[in-house]
C-alpha cells in the first residue's frame, strides 16, 4: 500500500464526511435552524456552488505553492469552518461555514487527485484515483452514517463538530506522511479556458455535470424519500445510509479496476445505464408499493444506486487525464468543478420538483438526467471515432515534372 494515497485517502475522507452530511440530518437541521426541509436542502446547492466557483480560481492562484502546504492549509481552514458550523446559532451563519467549508473542499481535492495521478503509473492511474476517492465512499459508509444516527443524542451542532475532528486527525495523517517535492500545477486562468475550450473535455465536463445533477435531485433529499415512501427515519436511516456507503465503496473500487481493465469509456457507459436504472426503479417502487413493502426493497435500490453512482468518477477522472495528458491537473480541476455544479443543479431542481409534486418524482428527473449524461458521453465516443472528411487530408503535391 502506498503510504502517500492513504494520506491523500484520510483527507478525502473527512471532506466527503463533511461535504455531504447535510443529507443525513437534513430534516434536524430544518428544525434546529427554523427552517423548511426544501430550504435546508439549499445548503447542498450553497455548499457545491462555492466549490465549483472556487476551486478553478483558488487553484489558479495557489498553482505555484507547495502541493504539500496546500493540502495541509486546505483541510485545516475546513476542520475550522465545520467547528464554526457547530457554534452557528442561526441558519445564516451556518450557510457562511458551508461557504468556506466548500472552498477548502475546492482546495484540496483536485490537489490530491492530480497528485495520485502524478505519483502513479499510467496503467494503475485508474486504482490509485479509486484509493483516494475511495476515501469519499468510506465516509459514505462511516461518517455521514454515524453523524447521522449521533444527531439523536447531541443534536445537529454534534454532526459538525464530528467532522471537525475527522479534519484534525487527517491534518496530522499529511503532515506526518505527505512527503515535500509533490508536482506543482499551473498559475493562470488562462490555460485553465483554454483546456476547457477543447471539444472533447467540454463533452466530457458535460457529461459529468449532468450524471451528477441526476445523483443529486434525489440524493439530496433522500431522508425525506425514505421516510414518506418506506417508513425509514431514525437509526434505521443511518442504516440505509451504510448500506449506500458499501455500495458506493464497492462501486468506486470496481470502476477503478474496470476502467484500467476495459476503458474508461466502457465503464463510464454501463455505470451510466444502471445509474439512470437504479433511480427510475426508486420512484417505481415510491409509486407501486405501499411503505410496508418498500421498506424491504429501497435500502437495496439505494445501494445499488449509489455503486452505479461512484463506479463512473475513476473511469471519468482517468479519461481527462488522458484528454489533456499536458494539463492533467487543470483537467482535473474543471471536472471538480463541472462536478459541483452538477450537485447544486440537482439540488436545486430536487427542490422544485418536492414544491410541486412531493418526492415520489425524484428518481425520475434524476434518470432523464442520466439518459442525457449517457448521450453526451455517446456523441463524445462517436466524435472522437469519425473519420476526417476529404476537406481534411493533407494536401500532397504531384511531383514536379523532370526538365527536358
Amino acid at each position: 500500500m502506498d503510504i502517500r494515497l492513504l494520506s491523500l485517502a484520510g483527507g478525502a475522507f473527512a471532506i466527503g464526511t463533511g461535504s455531504l452530511i447535510v443529507t443525513g440530518i437534513l430534516p434536524h437541521l430544518a428544525t434546529g435552524l427554523g427552517v423548511s426541509i426544501d430550504a435546508a436542502g439549499l445548503l447542498v446547492s450553497i455548499f457545491a456552488l462555492a466549490y465549483a466557483i472556487g476551486s478553478p480560481i483558488l487553484s489558479a492562484v495557489l498553482g505555484d505553492a507547495d502541493r504539500k502546504r496546500v493540502l495541509i492549509g486546505a483541510i485545516a481552514v475546513f476542520g475550522l469552518a465545520n467547528l464554526g458550523a457547530a457554534l452557528a446559532t442561526d441558519f445564516t451563519l451556518v450557510v457562511l461555514a458551508r461557504i468556506v467549508m466548500a472552498l477548502a473542499a475546492g482546495v484540496f481535492m483536485p490537489a490530491a487527485n492530480a497528485v495520485a495521478v502524478a505519483i502513479s503509473p499510467p496503467e494503475r492511474r485508474g486504482r490509485a484515483l479509486a484509493f483516494v476517492t475511495g476515501g469519499m465512499t468510506v465516509s459514505l459508509i462511516l461518517g455521514i452514517p454515524i453523524g447521522t444516527a449521533m444527531v439523536g443524542l447531541g443534536g445537529w451542532h454534534l454532526a459538525f463538530l464530528i467532522v471537525s475532528g475527522l479534519s484534525a486527525l487527517s491534518l496530522a495523517g499529511l503532515l506526518a506522511k505527505l512527503p515535500g517535492g509533490l508536482p506543482r500545477g499551473t498559475n493562470t486562468l488562462r490555460e485553465r479556458l483554454r483546456v476547457a475550450g477543447r471539444g472533447d473535455v467540454l463533452l466530457a465536463l458535460g457529461t459529468t455535470m449532468l450524471w451528477m445533477t441526476g445523483v443529486f435531485v434525489l440524493y439530496t433529499y433522500i431522508a425525506p424519500f425514505l421516510t414518506r415512501h418506506a417508513g425509514i427515519a431514525g437509526p434505521w436511516l443511518a442504516a440505509t445510509l451504510v448500506l449506500s456507503g458499501i455500495g458506493a465503496a464497492l462501486g468506486n473500487q470496481f470502476g477503478g479496476v474496470a476502467s484500467d481493465r476495459f476503458g474508461p469509456e466502457r465503464s463510464l457507459s454501463v455505470a451510466l445505464a444502471l445509474l439512470a436504472g437504479t433511480l427510475l426503479a426508486a420512484s417505481l417502487i415510491a409509486v407501486a408499493l405501499p411503505p410496508a413493502a418498500a421498506v424491504y426493497l429501497l435500502p437495496l435500490v439505494v445501494m445499488a444506486w449509489s455503486g452505479a453512482g461512484w463506479a463512473g468518477n475513476p473511469a471519468q477522472m482517468s479519461r481527462l487525464a488522458a484528454m489533456a495528458p499536458d494539463a492533467a491537473v487543470i483537467a482535473l480541476s474543471l471536472n471538480a468543478s463541472a462536478l459541483y455544479f452538477g450537485i447544486a443543479a440537482g439540488a436545486a431542481l430536487g427542490q422544485q420538483v418536492m414544491l410541486r409534486a412531493g418526492t415520489w418524482p425524484l428518481g425520475f428527473v434524476g434518470a432523464a438526467c442520466e439518459v442525457a449524461a449517457l448521450a453526451l458521453l455517446v456523441l463524445a465516443m462517436r466524435r472522437r471515432q469519425r473519420p476526417r472528411r476529404p476537406l481534411e487530408v493533407d494536401l500532397v503535391l504531384p511531383p514536379p515534372r523532370p526538365v527536358r
